[in-house]
């Protein structure tokens, strides 16, 4: 079952990889999703990306042909990501445009969640600096609901997820 959810992570991140073109600035959230697409972004030219995530931030380092912005801020150890006032205060700055954005729980009546209040502050501040989000979830994601609301599911764009998703879900998705 781990193997199957990677496999549909990493069909979710190389979607999501087809949306980037040549001159965009991209914002990348923490998460293993968003780590897949980092991973699928390494033969991009001519793209800016901007994150939190010390996994995005080591997989495209060595690409000279991406310009790579890291927010800065404290690093939280269990998410390996950036966070805090000084992570914030970045955003506020930067203009992207699209954001992909990961969050534990996603329902139609709580919105976009998550399980903490420090990466939730970087989100919403993520948000506000795209003109764009895009939201990576799978399956599992859905019709749950964690600690901390994110933001309402309307001010997503687009959603990039798998085809496990139940015909009913994807239909309410559609209809907002």
């Amino acid at each position: 079952l781990k193997d199957e959810l990677t496999l549909r992570k990493l069909s979710i991140a190389s979607e999501a990889s087809k949306l980037v073109k040549p001159g965009d600035v991209v914002l990348i959230d923490g998460g293993e999703v968003t780590t897949y697409l980092a991973e699928t972004l390494v033969d991009k030219r001519d793209i800016t990306v901007i994150t939190n995530a010390m996994a995005v931030l080591e997989t495209l380092r060595n690409q000279p042909d991406i310009a790579l912005i890291s927010t800065g801020g404290l690093l939280r150890h269990e998410s390996q990501t950036l966070t805090g006032p000084t992570t914030e205060i970045v955003l506020r700055e930067l203009r992207a445009d699209r954001l992909f954005l990961a969050v534990t729980g996603v329902s139609l009546d709580f919105g976009l969640s998550h399980t903490n209040l420090a990466e939730v502050n970087v989100k919403q501040a993520m948000i506000r600096a795209a003109r764009e989000v895009i939201l990576l979830a799978d399956h599992t994601k859905f019709e749950q609901e964690s600690v901390v609301q994110v933001a309402p599911i309307s001010i997503v764009h687009k959603v990039i997820t798998d085809n496990a998703l139940p015909a009913s879900i994807r239909l309410d998705l559609t209809k907002l």
